[in-house]
């Protein structure tokens, strides 16, 4: 369960990243939902870190999940914080 809310949440990531350089105009509606996303997906890596994998769970693909997850959130809050200070007007 935690490998498939890992994997939904770098997706989710992903295309919002996708959708803002697409289509940046439309991207005050979905930034609220973007720092939802991005917080949420730390916390989940942040419990990932803290918690050691079940008996049945690779240790590479679980370090893979972790390293990937934490490194999307990361550049997820980075590039929001970013876009706040450049573009304040898309809050």
């Amino acid at each position: 369960m935690r490998r498939v809310i890992s994997v939904l949440l770098i997706l989710m990531q992903l295309l919002f990243f996708i959708n803002y350089f697409i289509n940046d105009s439309i991207m005050q509606l979905n930034l609220y939902l973007w720092i939802f996303t991005a917080l949420f997906g730390a916390f989940v890596s942040y419990r990932l870190w803290s918690n050691a994998p079940h008996m049945y769970e690779s240790e590479k693909l679980y370090m893979t999940m972790r390293i990937s997850l934490s490194v999307v959130s990361a550049a997820s809050i980075i590039f929001i914080l970013m876009l706040i200070i450049a573009r304040p007007y898309l809050l």
